[in-house]
C-alpha cells in the first residue's frame, strides 16, 4: 500500500514527539506537586489580615565576573509558595478576592516573558502558559504588566513581605533588571500610600509554615540524607594517609551528583587534624597524614531540600585511644540530644542535653576545669532547623514534622590549655532528625556513627581506593 505525501509529512513532523511520548521518563518527576504549593499559599492567606496583601519576590540574578552570573538560586520563600525556579517574578496573595488587570481572585503572579534569543543561551523560560500548566494558578501575567495602577492599595491595610531585607534593590545596576523595577515600584507605592509593612508577622508566619514539614518535604529531605550517607560511607572506605582533603570532597560530591542531587546543601567541609577544629573550614587543600582524623561536614541538596551530615573518620582506619575517648563523648552527647527531640519539648533542650554530656566528659578527662572552660571546646549550638535552607526556619517548641540537626562536637586546637595528647583532635557527629508524636527518626542513619562501625567500614572497598 502506498503512503500519501500528507501522512509522510505528518509522520516527519510528529515522529520525534511520538517516540518521546513512548520513551521512559527523561527527567525526575518527584518534585513538589502543584497541590503542595497551592496548599502553602492557602495556609499563608489564612494567617494574614482581612485586608492584607502578601508579597514575595523571586531572588535576584548575581554577577560572578564580567558577563558571567552565578548559577541561579531561587528565594526559598518564593519557591515554597510557587515552585517557580526562575528570576524576575513576584507573587501577590490576598485573603479576600480583589481585581487586578480585569481578573478577580486571591493569587496573582507576574513573571518573565518567553524570549527566544535568551532561551537559545540559557534554556526554556516557562512564560505565562508554561507556568499556568505547571502550577495550575489561574492569574498569571508577564512582569511588564505590573505598574502603579495595577495594585489595589486603597483596599489593603498592610503589606506582608520581607522584600526590604532581601537585597533586591540594585541602585547601581548597569542595566536595571525587571526584579529591581518591580521592587522599586512596590516600595514607592508603599511609601506613597503610607502602608505598614508587617515584616515581623511575615517572618513568624513563614517560620511556622516552613518549620512544620509536610509529607512531600520530608520525603525530599530523607532522599537528600540518604544520598549524603552514600557519600560519607564511601569516604570512610576510600580514606587513607596521603589523600588530600579535596579528594575526600570530590568522592563525596561524586556520589551526590551520581544520585541526582542538583547541588551541595552548603560548601563542603573536609578538615584533617587541626583543620577539623575550624568550624566552617572549606579550603580543603591539606594532605591527610597517618594517625589524623578527617572531619567531613558535607550534604546533598535534592530538589531544593538539603540534608546536613557530619562524620569524623580516622585516616589510618583506627582511632587512637585519645581520639576514641573524645569521639565517645561526642557520640554520647549526640544520643542524649536525639533523645530530647520530642514533640512538646523546647528546641533549646536538645542543646542542653548534649552540652551536659560534653561538659561532664571534658571535665572528667581533665581537659576543662569547669563548664565555662568546657564551652571553649564546644563553641557552637547543637541544633538548627533543616529544610529548604540548611539553617531553616522553625518553631522554638518542637512539634511533629519538625526536622532538625543534632551535631555536638569537641574541638581542641594545638596550644590549648590541656595535655598535648588531645591537641588537633576535632570531632563532630551530625544527623538529621525528624520529630514525630513518638520516637524521633534519624533520616541520615544510613551512615554509621559508632567507633566499631566506622573502623569496620574503613576496611571496605571503594571505587576510589
Amino acid at each position: 500500500m502506498k503512503t500519501s505525501p500528507f501522512f509522510l509529512l505528518v509522520f516527519t513532523l510528529l515522529g520525534p514527539y511520538l517516540m518521546l511520548a513512548q520513551s521512559p521518563q527523561l527527567y525526575p518527576n518527584d518534585y513538589l506537586s502543584p497541590e503542595f504549593h497551592a496548599s502553602r499559599r492557602a495556609a499563608l492567606k489564612e494567617k494574614i489580615s482581612e485586608k492584607g496583601m502578601a508579597v514575595f519576590f523571586a531572588s535576584q540574578i548575581r554577577v560572578r565576573n564580567n558577563d558571567v552570573t552565578y548559577q541561579y538560586a531561587q528565594s526559598k520563600n518564593f519557591y515554597y509558595l510557587t515552585g517557580l525556579d526562575e528570576p524576575n517574578a513576584v507573587l501577590f496573595l490576598f485573603k479576600n478576592p480583589v481585581t487586578l488587570l480585569g481578573k478577580t481572585g486571591t493569587e496573582f503572579i507576574f513573571l518573565q516573558n518567553r524570549d527566544p534569543l535568551r532561551e537559545l543561551w540559557t534554556g526554556k523560560i516557562l512564560g505565562v502558559d508554561g507556568y499556568k500548566e505547571k502550577s495550575k494558578m489561574a492569574h498569571v501575567f508577564t512582569n511588564d504588566k505590573l505598574n502603579a495602577s495595577t495594585l489595589p492599595f486603597a483596599q489593603i491595610d498592610s503589606v506582608y513581605s520581607l522584600y526590604r531585607n532581601e537585597g533586591i534593590f540594585g541602585k547601581y545596576e548597569r542595566i536595571q533588571e525587571p526584579l529591581t523595577k518591580m521592587a522599586n515600584l512596590l516600595d514607592s507605592l508603599v511609601i506613597a500610600h503610607n502602608k505598614p509593612i508587617a515584616q515581623r508577622s511575615t517572618m513568624g508566619i513563614m517560620s511556622k509554615l516552613r518549620g512544620i514539614k509536610q509529607a512531600e518535604e520530608i520525603a525530599l529531605i530523607k532522599k537528600a540524607a540518604e544520598i549524603s550517607a552514600l557519600g560519607h560511607n564511601d569516604v570512610m572506605r576510600a580514606i587513607k594517609p596521603g589523600m588530600k582533603e579535596f579528594q575526600a570532597q570530590a568522592i563525596m560530591e561524586y556520589h551526590f551528583k551520581n544520585q541526582g542531587s542538583e547541588y551541595t546543601g552548603y560548601p563542603s567541609i573536609n578538615g584533617a587534624a587541626g583543620n577539623a577544629c575550624v568550624l566552617h573550614y572549606i579550603t580543603n587543600q591539606k594532605e591527610i597524614q597517618a594517625g589524623e582524623l578527617l572531619l567531613s561536614d558535607c550534604a546533598a541538596e535534592y530538589h531544593g531540600y538539603t540534608a546536613d551530615v557530619t562524620r569524623t573518620v580516622p585516616a589510618s582506619g583506627k582511632f587512637s585511644e585519645a581520639q576514641k575517648q573524645i569521639y565517645e563523648i561526642v557520640l554520647q552527647a549526640q544520643d542524649a540530644g536525639i533523645a530530647a527531640c520530642k514533640a512538646g519539648l523546647p528546641f533549646s533542650g536538645v542543646d542542653a542535653a548534649s552540652r551536659a554530656v560534653v561538659n561532664a566528659g571534658l571535665i572528667k578527662l581533665g581537659i576543662a576545669a569547669n563548664e565555662k572552660e568546657a564551652r571553649k571546646y564546644f563553641p557552637h549550638g547543637t541544633s538548627h532547623h533543616l529544610g529548604l535552607d540548611v539553617h531553616d526556619m522553625g518553631p522554638r517548641v518542637l512539634e511533629a514534622g519538625v526536622v532538625l540537626t543534632v551535631e555536638p562536637g569537641i574541638y581542641i586546637p594545638a596550644g590549648s590549655n590541656c595535655d598535648k595528647k588531645w591537641w588537633d583532635i576535632g570531632v563532630r557527629i551530625e544527623d538529621d532528625i525528624l520529630v514525630t508524636q513518638d520516637t524521633p527518626i534519624n533520616l541520615s542513619a544510613g551512615s554509621p556513627r559508632t567507633v566499631a562501625e566506622i573502623e569496620k567500614l574503613t576496611k571496605g572497598k571503594s571505587i576510589f581506593k
